[in-house]
């Protein structure tokens, strides 16, 4: 049977499954026709063993002793038995504490570390719990989640003005056909020595093309922040060869009716571009703190993107000429930006900074956006 049927039939997701194969609990075999795993009966009963230990609190650790034999159920519980009865005298001594300051009514700022019970390697070890646990499992409020996302998304983006300001006019130095290329206009030097493979169009396109498709591959496969946030960095590196590419295929394909007559698209027009597009990430962000339903229905979001995009247009196009290339551009990076945002506030509720990197990275890899990327991991750090 598929991960959907045991999921449906065991009660826990399909990021829990996973989690469990990865850590040894659970060995589904491969279907020999497509590769897909095939789970078995056995497969599912241990799913529900796991499930109704995990309940109990019995570690991880602890169930895969019980599966490879080295331990028995008694012992296990027989462990569990003490941890609880500790638990139980920890809580005993927070309650007391507790009913402690409310009998005698203490103003806030009497509180200090005085009032705790004279177990102090007791109260430490618990303090210890706590404070990791605040670090690691804190769920972000929207605010804090959107914090994450603008910090990410406005940084992504200013790469991709730097890269475009240093590279631009090399990216769109394409000329000829589209799919019979000649040599590029001016001879880019040093960079044709280094990187002789890019003085194609076909090259120039299907380079970053690629490497969009395996930043996308790598996402959908780990679960680590780091991994995550150098997928992230590449995604943001990548994307503005990656939009030259398809300007020039626009461009050779379509008629823009006189729009580049006068004026030629450069490195700066498309620093310029980024820059307004990291501002817009800030908008959107400022808009949020201001009006807290603003995620909460997507026209509001598209009549911001709107909004955004004729004013742009009109800046843009007086400055540059440029007014078709400057309304597509914005119209769909901005409505692009803002759907994406608006689904990642709508489709879960316990947010944390894995899953605003995990979202970051989705928005920054045109191909990532069509799928859903949940993981298994808390990283250690919030923005506040």
């Amino acid at each position: 049977m598929t991960i959907k049927d045991v999921e449906s039939i065991v009660g826990i997701t399909k990021a829990n499954i996973r989690y469990y194969e990865n850590e040894g609990l659970i060995s589904p075999k491969r279907n020999d026709t497509n590769n897909y795993r095939d789970y078995s009966e056995q497969d599912v009963a241990q799913l529900e063993r796991i499930k109704v230990l995990r309940v109990l609190g019995v570690p991880i650790s602890d169930i895969r002793e019980l599966k490879d034999g080295r331990a028995s159920l008694d012992s296990v519980m027989a462990n569990r038995l003490r941890l609880l009865e500790k638990e139980e005298k920890d809580l005993e001594a927070v309650k007391r504490v507790c009913e402690n300051l409310r009998q005698c009514h203490l103003p806030l700022d009497s509180i200090s570390e005085s009032i705790l019970e004279e177990d102090e390697a007791s109260w430490s070890e618990q303090l210890a719990k706590i404070i990791h646990e605040d670090i690691t499992k804190e769920i972000l409020t929207p605010k804090q989640f959107n914090k994450n996302l603008t910090l990410m998304l406005s940084w992504g983006y200013l790469l991709c003005a730097i890269v475009s300001f240093l590279l631009g006019n090399w990216m769109l130095s394409y000329s000829g056909d589209a799919f019979n290329p000649e040599e590029l206009l001016s001879s880019p030097g040093l960079m044709q020595q280094w990187f002789p493979f890019a003085v194609t169009f076909e090259s120039g396109f299907l380079i970053p093309l690629i490497l969009s498709i395996v930043c996308y591959v790598a996402m959908y496969f780990t679960a680590n922040p780091k991994i995550l946030t150098v997928i992230f960095h590449i995604c943001a590196l990548n994307l503005s060869p990656l939009l030259a590419a398809v300007f020039i295929i626009t461009t050779t394909f379509v008629n823009f009716n006189g729009d580049f007559k006068n004026t030629s698209v450069s490195g700066a027009h498309m620093g310029i571009f980024w820059l307004m597009v990291a501002a817009y990430v800030i908008v959107l962000f400022l808009l949020s703190r201001t009006w807290k339903n603003f995620f909460s229905k997507a026209r509001y979001v598209v009549a911001a993107a709107l909004i955004y995009t004729g004013i742009m247009t009109l800046l843009g196009g007086t400055l540059s000429g440029l007014w078709l290339a400057t309304f597509v551009g914005f119209f769909l990076f901005t409505m692009f930006i803002g759907l994406n945002w608006f689904h990642a506030c709508q489709s879960i509720t316990g947010r944390s900074r894995y899953y605003a990197i995990t979202e970051s990275c989705r928005i920054m890899n045109l191909f990532g956006t069509a799928f859903d990327m949940k993981g298994k991991t808390a990283p250690p750090f919030v923005q506040r």
